[in-house]
């Protein structure tokens, strides 16, 4: 398909003038429409947007200078070349006139035709550059709105995908909670059925034996002796029915608080381990909610099980330190195992149930959990924020029962 010819406006009031520069464009393959006043000038301009005009300064109703500029003023017509054209203004103040009222080029008669096409075809050059430009630069500001658009989408999916997850993650954290609170009731219905109830059903076993014992001792040596020695193996599972209880839920730790149910806990883990446990406290701890007290509870249980298990250390120190804000446990056994300090993290921890656990206690608090490993032994640090008695209280109504940590003198 042929491309459209080029159009060209030639304005002259001249006939002479105008015809001559009509018969050069014609000549050099160029369509071209005449005007010789410059109103009609910037009417055609305006409907029919020719591709170039020549344009002479001396017109009889508005001056070329004046059209020139009305013609770079109009953003309809705005992008057309226009070559002034004169036998008139042609000294260089003329020159510098109109090429600063908006021309871009100025010859003067009598022109050379050699030199009018090259002009001509020079500023239709630099319009062909300048309309790519203008095009190319509208294609980058769509790809750049279009790409606006994409990252705004991304951006509101990454939002929704981010509250998502956050709800998703409150969720299991709340649930985890949850079952946190249920594992440490049911801890406290099985200690308790522990004693009261196949506790005393021991004791009064033991005691049927005991009779029993008195009443064949004299009759039947041997049955005698085996009676007591049931009697002996029913003390014995008493001791250890006992112990399992207190170890599944200390009544100290509901009676006089956290200092005694540690300290009777310490002292009976040193007896079966062989481990000497120092545990540093201040005499005058007080009191702090259940939910927290039963917290750090478990984590020096699973600390000190830990270094039973694992560290090969024959001592270990639990220190606690409270202030108005927060509380710091710190567990610390002499092993020799050696790794560099890590935090205890979803990414970094090791399978392993138990800190686990410790972890989300801690979380559940709003507190950190660290853990040390050096050539000395190993330090498990975690600090608890203790919060208001009423915002404990709010969270505990709002399904949150496991996240207390006031102070409660």
């Amino acid at each position: 398909m042929a491309e459209p010819k080029i159009t060209i406006l030639t304005v002259d009031d001249n006939e002479a003038l105008r015809y001559s520069l009509v018969r050069c464009l014609r000549e050099g393959g160029y369509q071209v429409l005449e005007a010789n006043r410059g109103q009609q000038a910037l009417e055609i301009a305006s409907s029919h947007s020719p591709d170039l005009i020549t344009l002479d300064v001396r017109l009889p109703d508005i001056d070329g200078f004046e059209v020139c500029r009305l013609i770079k003023d109009n953003p309809s017509t705005a992008h057309i070349p226009v070559l002034h054209v004169s036998a008139t203004f042609v000294d260089a103040e003329h020159r510098v006139r109109g090429l600063q009222g908006g021309a871009d080029a100025y010859l003067s008669e009598p022109i050379n035709k050699a030199e009018l096409l090259a002009t001509v075809e020079a500023l239709l050059r630099l319009k062909r550059a300048e309309t790519e430009a203008r095009r190319k630069a509208a294609d980058a500001e769509e790809a750049r709105e279009e790409l606006r658009k994409i990252n705004t989408t991304l951006e509101l999916r990454v939002k929704q995908r981010t509250a998502e997850l956050e709800k998703t993650t409150k969720d299991i954290q709340e649930l985890t909670g949850r079952l946190l609170s249920l594992q440490d009731d049911e801890r406290r219905r099985i200690a308790r059925e522990l004693h009261d109830s196949t506790g005393q059903m021991l004791v009064a076993l033991s005691v049927n034996l005991t009779l029993l014992e008195g009443e064949i001792k004299g009759k039947n040596a041997k049955a005698g002796r085996l009676a007591g020695e049931c009697v002996s193996i029913i003390e014995e599972m008493t001791q250890q029915i006992r112990t399992m209880s207190y170890l599944l839920h200390p009544p100290l730790l509901d009676e006089t608080g956290l200092r005694s149910a540690l300290q009777w806990y310490v002292e009976g883990f040193s007896k079966r381990s062989k481990i000497d446990v120092k545990l540093r406290m201040p005499q005058d701890f007080g009191r702090l909610s259940q939910e927290m007290e039963i917290a750090i509870f478990r984590i020096v249980q699973e600390c000190l099980t830990n270094v039973h298990r694992h560290s090969g250390s024959r001592t270990a120190e639990v220190k606690i330190e409270i202030n108005q804000s927060s509380m710091n446990l710190q567990v610390k056994d002499y092993g020799t195992k050696k790794a560099k300090p890590i935090p205890i993290s979803a990414s970094t921890l090791s399978p392993g149930v138990g800190m686990l656990g410790m972890q989300e206690r801690v979380r559940l608090f709003g507190g950190t959990l660290h853990v040390a490993r050096t050539e000395t032994g190993t330090t498990v640090e975690a600090n608890l924020p203790l919060r208001s008695v009423s915002a404990a209280d709010e969270e505990t109504s709002s399904g949150m029962s496991g996240q207390r940590g006031a102070i409660s003198s």
